[in-house]
């Protein structure tokens, strides 16, 4: 008897019951079916809405939407998402701006064609040029801007994607303090200008995804002839070199690395020169708050799946501007900051983000959107 226990206990296979999942992941596994579709019949498209919200003392409340259509031009398993944006805000001060953007993959990835428009009716903060720019020296200034571009690249090797671009922008109906820093500060363009230039772009780029890469790295040099042939105003030269190393860790974490350069040559309007501080790189930093003739930024973040759907980053990096390339080597501003993430489309690995920046002397900023800020 003691025996035929015995043998029952240790002797017949164990038996692995499924472990159900928690309400709260049958909940977002329910949501996600409904987003990407199921795998028998799994979504060709994915568009979807998000909303806009941002208070700056300048603009006061932005509310409006942005928009994205992401989609394949191809069923096969090489080619690369493509995507259609749209995004619309509208401020207090009755501040407008618009803004579609497309990027395409053609089947195969042979042709990779990259498309811009912007109108925008807003306000800007201006402290005058140079890295050390004084923060006492802030001053609003309005304007109407028009901004159009368009790259057009063919991979010729695996990998490497060689093209050419066009770049149009117009700045109109600035206003600004009378006889204050903006006015008297002469600046190229400062009462208004029309840019048109033309160049070219060549980039390797064998990340595995585009969205969210664990491997791989994207090197793109391009550069930009404005000259009077093309309608331009003011003749001046520009190079540009974004370069981006994607290092897998463990599971789906990621460490990302930056390195971002600008450099002009001539006679360059304000509003084209090199600045740092955005959603992309010198987060925390306004957008425009330092500019000068040269720009270049670095940056490493890290990118850690928390649970599920939940992730974070953490990253740090610095950046300066210069009126010649030497001094882009000192006078360093930091920045440091965090991040959640949420997966949005997990199958094209697309988060919505929100990341919190601080730079020097406590300057901080939140940006909120969707995808990698590199």
């Amino acid at each position: 008897m003691l025996f035929f226990i015995f043998h029952s206990a240790i002797g017949q296979p164990n038996i692995t019951r499924p472990v159900r999942k928690s309400f709260i992941l049958r909940t977002m596994d329910w949501g996600y079916r409904i987003i990407e579709g199921d795998s028998a019949h799994p979504r060709k498209r994915y568009i979807f809405p998000f909303p806009i919200i941002a208070y700056k003392p300048e603009t006061r409340w932005i509310l409006g939407v942005s928009v994205t259509n992401i989609f394949r031009l191809s069923n096969d398993s090489v080619t690369r998402p493509s995507y259609a944006r749209l995004n619309i805000a509208y401020s207090q001060e009755k501040q407008f701006s618009v803004r579609p953007s497309i990027e395409c993959f053609t089947k195969g990835n042979k042709w990779n064609i990259r498309a811009m428009y912007g109108y925008t009716n807003f306000a800007e903060n201006f402290w005058g040029l140079g890295k050390n720019a004084v923060a006492s020296n802030k001053e609003l200034y309005f304007f109407n801007q028009h901004k159009a571009s368009l790259k057009v690249a063919n991979q010729v090797l695996p990998h490497l994607f060689v093209g050419a671009q066009y770049s149009l922008e117009q700045l109109y109906d600035i206003r600004s303090i009378r006889g204050g820093l903006f006015e008297t500060s002469n600046l190229v363009g400062g009462t208004g200008y029309l840019v048109s230039g033309a160049g070219l772009t060549v980039y390797y780029d064998n990340r595995d995804h585009i969205y969210f890469p664990h491997n791989g790295q994207i090197i793109e040099l391009s550069n930009l002839f404005n000259q009077k042939f093309l309608g331009s105003e003011y003749t001046f030269f520009n190079i540009t070199l974004d370069a981006r190393k994607y290092i897998h860790l463990w599971k789906e974490n990621v460490l990302a690395i930056q390195g971002f350069m600008n450099i002009n040559e001539g006679d360059i309007p304000f509003r084209m020169l090199g600045v740092i501080g955005s959603d992309v790189f010198m987060r925390g930093y306004y957008n425009g708050r330092f500019r000068d003739n040269h720009a270049m930024a670095f940056q490493a973040e890290l990118r850690k799946t928390i649970w599920g759907p939940i992730g974070c980053v953490v990253f740090a990096g610095g950046g300066t501007v210069g009126r010649i390339p030497s001094e882009l080597t000192s006078g360093i501003k930091p920045n440091i900051g965090f991040g959640l993430r949420v997966k949005a489309i997990p199958r094209e690995r697309v988060n919505v983000r929100a990341d919190w920046g601080f730079g020097e002397n406590g300057i901080n900023a939140l940006y909120i959107g969707l995808n990698e800020a590199f």
